[in-house]
């Protein structure tokens, strides 16, 4: 088992209408995540909430910006680079180091690969992404191919600690730092 820190990582929050054609662009329910095959990550984070996470200097998929009647929609678009951090957790145990940490049920039928969602872990308000490392371009290949795989975000200022956290909580599980890293999001 592994634990990454993917801060580096792009990062960028859409708010728009669940109804809108932007939403509609963006190809994903509110609780849902995929790979966009560009090396983005688009995942329905809450209500109206889009979260997209790709390689430093991500951009955006293109996007309509017309409703459906041809009057501009509201779209609200936020750089979360250097606001939020992401750790990357992965390995087979690693449903068992998030069940310690989060009132969540981590099993495949509750949050079954591609699941995003915001709760609370350790204390902190995060959003979760399993987005499990097969058949990912970039992603892991041999016997991790099947391996699962969970982001997390939480604020900046807080990514030490639940990074800390996580490594406490995986120690029985003989977790390792990998380091800095980007792909196989």
């Amino acid at each position: 088992m592994r634990l990454t820190d993917c801060t580096p990582c792009g990062k960028l929050l859409v708010r728009t209408g669940i109804r809108s054609a932007t939403a509609h662009a963006l190809g994903v329910n509110q609780g849902r995540a995929r790979s966009d095959g560009s090396g983005r990550l688009v995942a329905g984070i809450g209500y109206e909430e889009w979260l997209i996470i790709g390689p430093s200097g991500v951009t955006l998929p293109a996007l309509a910006t017309d409703g459906s009647e041809g009057t501009p929609e509201l779209v609200t678009i936020v750089d979360l680079t250097h606001a939020r951090a992401l750790l990357r957790i992965v390995g087979a145990d690693s449903a068992k180091v998030m069940a310690k940490l989060c009132g969540i049920d981590f099993g495949d039928k509750a949050t079954p690969d591609n699941t995003a969602l915001r709760t609370s872990m350790a204390r902190l308000v995060v959003e979760i992404i399993r987005s499990d490392l097969t058949n990912r371009p970039g992603g892991a290949t041999g016997s991790d191919a099947a391996s699962r795989c969970y982001l997390v975000l939480c604020e900046r200022s807080a990514a030490q600690y639940l990074f800390n956290v996580l490594l406490n909580a995986g120690e029985e599980f003989d977790i390792d730092i990998e380091g800095f890293g980007i792909s196989g999001l």
